[in-house]
């Protein structure tokens, strides 16, 4: 994961909380609670939002793994100060125990709110979230002399031998984005993820040596990484990128999202856009999809727009202390992922931007 100034981070902390940050309209956001549970064991409760029930959780765990469908979703009220759950936790042994918890909320909208604008353009969105954010730099693109974005654009597209999606084009002729060491690549530079890897990554192909993309990769792999369009390189502990696949998800491939057991797979899109997908040296031969609710492919501004969910506000999702909890009210869906460090102390937190999930 890449490093963080802490100026910048305690920047980023300070333009959340503060009231000298720009505010949106007050709005409702929504949350689902997503047990991670030992088989077995089982959580029923109350969900009170400022002393007011206002959801019930059953859950008995079938399979471990935090999953992408909610155990149960409900409207986080505008202003929200308070989230409580009552009820009791039964172990693996059938062992009861009521608990009692009560959070305090911070609600991070004040800086993620331009992301989810719908009025603007995508490539509005990502300067007024830049705007707000220290951790995004934004700049012109840079061509070659004599070259316009265009003219870029369509070269690459026929070296790849393919269109690119509409949203990419935009982002990519109109601003460079960097995020710490990790950046978006300029027109003329795009490339396979192929050709990432064996160029910056330094891997080799077809030799048979320990980095032989040949020897490490399963065929369906290797060929869509051959096949796929890398366009924001990750340079952190270790090499990665978000990618393009033009030709989309086989039926029931897996997804590769971390804890998501037991999921139906991959369903390919009706008309199939493709599919967007994160890769990393250390998951190499497991591409991490990025599939909607009903585990299709998502759009292409949902791909890109996640590019600063994973790397910028994954940066402000650590409360600083166990007794608070950060929400959302401008992201649509806030996973609140529920766990117990004992019988009777849950622990609640959000993972919409957690770097290592993309349920979302």
């Amino acid at each position: 994961m890449p490093a963080t100034p802490s100026s910048a981070l305690g920047n980023l902390f300070s333009r959340i909380f503060t009231k000298t940050t720009p505010s949106q309209r007050a709005v409702k956001g929504r949350a689902g609670i997503h047990p991670w549970l030992q088989v077995g064991e089982q959580v029923h409760a109350d969900v009170l939002a400022d002393g007011r029930a206002i959801a019930r959780l059953e859950h008995t765990a079938a399979l471990p793994g935090l999953k992408k469908h909610p155990a149960v979703t409900f409207d986080l009220p505008a202003g929200l100060q308070q989230l409580e759950l009552r009820g009791s936790h039964v172990d693996t042994q059938g062992k009861s125990a009521s608990f009692k918890r009560r959070w305090s909320v911070l609600d991070m909208a004040r800086l993620s709110h331009p992301l989810y604008d719908q009025g603007k353009s995508l490539v509005d969105r990502i300067r007024a979230f830049a705007d707000l954010s220290p951790l995004v730099e934004l700049g012109a693109t840079t061509l070659p002399v004599g070259t316009t974005a265009e003219a870029a654009l369509l070269e690459a597209e026929g070296r790849l031998g393919t269109s690119l999606p509409s949203p990419l084009r935009e982002v990519l002729s109109e601003i460079h984005i960097e995020i710490g060491n990790s950046y978006f690549l300029q027109p003329h530079d795009l490339q396979t993820a192929a050709g990432l890897l064996l160029g910056l990554g330094g891997y080799s192909s077809g030799d048979g040596g320990a980095l032989s993309l040949d020897e490490l990769l399963p065929p369906p792999v290797l060929a869509r990484y051959r096949r796929s369009v890398a366009v924001f390189v990750e340079i952190g502990d270790g090499l990665g990128a978000l990618a393009w696949d033009p030709e989309g998800v086989i039926a029931d491939e897996p997804p590769n999202t971390t804890g998501d057991n037991g999921n139906p797979g991959a369903r390919p899109a009706t008309p199939n856009e493709g599919v967007w997908y994160w890769l990393h040296q250390e998951r190499i031969a497991e591409p991490e999809l990025l599939l909607d609710d009903d585990y299709r492919p998502q759009t292409a501004q949902a791909a890109l727009t996640s590019v600063f969910k994973r790397f910028a506000l994954s940066q402000a999702a650590s409360p600083e202390s166990e007794k608070q909890l950060l929400i959302d009210t401008a992201h649509p869906r806030n996973l609140l992922q529920l766990s117990f460090d004992e019988p009777r102390k849950p622990r609640l937190w959000m993972r919409s931007y957690d770097y290592h999930y993309s349920l979302y």
